[in-house]
């Protein structure tokens, strides 16, 4: 149907305008709920280092690094999310550094954010007659975003080899049962180790 005779079938050009609005601020309304569930993964590399040497690893030891964390349990949770994902890759964890290939860190934390979106609304005098003008709205919105990154050391040379990160904007549901949310983003960023 053309757009002539869908202005006919229902009377007025005027509730085609109204309809496409209103069509068009909720797509971007169901866009923008989509987009805060996503997870935002990527990793890099040194492409000289030789992933296929390595087969056992060990984590980075320093006392309290983790100290700033406000639930003492995430370190511990993302420590076993890290063992049980390499363990599936075929990696084998050890307590002596000396004899790892490889040595694993990560650095996990929260930030509050503020999203400031601004967009035109239609508005139409007390007439009803004309064309809709169009004002500006404007939604601020405050959450909370996470990351988690994930660093792989050489255990020879020392050097940084693979680094690998996830953010999410965190629900409720993330903040008073992180163990989920925790193995999927662990997941999701070892996806990448080794790379190609």
């Amino acid at each position: 149907m053309e757009y002539k005779e869908f202005a006919m079938t229902t009377g007025s050009v005027r509730s085609v305008g109204r309809a496409a609005g209103i069509a068009v601020i909720l797509g971007a309304m169901v866009l923008g709920v989509a987009g805060c569930e996503t997870m935002r993964v990527g990793s890099d590399y040194d492409h000289r280092a030789d992933f296929a040497a390595y087969h056992r690893f060990a984590w980075l030891s320093l006392e309290d690094q983790h100290s700033h964390v406000m639930n003492p349990l995430v370190p511990r949770r993302v420590r076993e999310a890290v063992d049980q994902a390499l363990a599936r890759k075929g990696y084998e964890r050890v307590d002596d550094p000396s004899t790892a290939d490889f040595v694993v860190d990560f650095t996990i934390g929260a930030r509050e954010r503020i999203d400031v979106q601004s967009y035109p609304v239609p508005y139409r005098g007390p007439w009803g007659w004309g064309y809709p003008y169009f004002g500006h709205e404007v939604s601020v919105r405050r959450y909370r975003d996470g990351t988690l990154a994930i660093d792989v050391f050489d255990a020879r040379t020392r050097q940084p080899v693979w680094h690998g990160w996830a953010k999410k904007e965190l629900t409720r549901s993330d903040l008073e049962n992180p163990g989920k949310p925790i193995r999927q983003a662990v997941d999701a960023v070892l996806a990448n180790f080794p790379p190609p």
